[in-house]
């Protein structure tokens, strides 16, 4: 009953500011950055990498691409192992609400790799003081999906499924 009375006072809120901001059908729901603290960005290639968890940063726009300063809108932010319109498995799922300046941040626990995209293991190289090879398997083509208001958008990163060091020789 208080997640519907909070959804319909976001609405509210929504067309009491249309005119000076955007209205509810305007409203746009981006990924303004994630980011990994796992130590292991762009170990495998094709982008910003995470194994076990993100953390996702969301915000709310309008139809010009201008931020929507929209306190309460709640956004759910999902990882999907490749693309979530083609039926791609859920690896991980998490809520927030916006806050006074239409933007949140949320820890996305990201499950066990899954679906037909994995690759690997594949040996990598990381350039550094003393090299170092890891073989790596990964989902190069997964996506992170935020939806608030009705109305989605996606980023893409690479799923980490499984890193074993080698060492400083192959």
């Amino acid at each position: 009953m208080i997640h519907i009375l909070r959804t319909i006072t976001a609405l509210t809120v929504i067309c009491a500011i249309g005119d000076a901001s955007a209205t509810e059908g305007q409203l746009k729901p981006q990924i303004t950055g994630f980011h990994s603290n796992e130590r292991i960005t762009h170990l495998a290639p094709g982008g910003a990498n995470a194994a076990r968890e993100v953390e996702v940063s969301v915000a709310l726009f309008d139809g010009a691409g201008r931020a929507v300063a929209l306190p309460g809108v709640p956004f759910t932010v999902e990882a999907y192992d490749g693309n979530s319109l083609n039926g791609a498995p859920m690896v991980g799922r998490a809520t927030t609400v916006s806050n006074g300046l239409g933007q949140g941040r949320v820890r996305l626990p990201l499950g066990t790799c899954r679906g037909t995209g994995i690759a690997g293991p594949v040996r990598v190289h990381r350039t550094s003081n003393r090299p170092e090879y890891w073989d790596i398997t990964y989902v190069p083509s997964a996506q992170i999906r935020v939806t608030a208001a009705g109305r989605f958008e996606t980023a893409s990163f690479v799923h980490v499924c499984r890193e074993v060091y080698r060492g400083t020789r192959p």
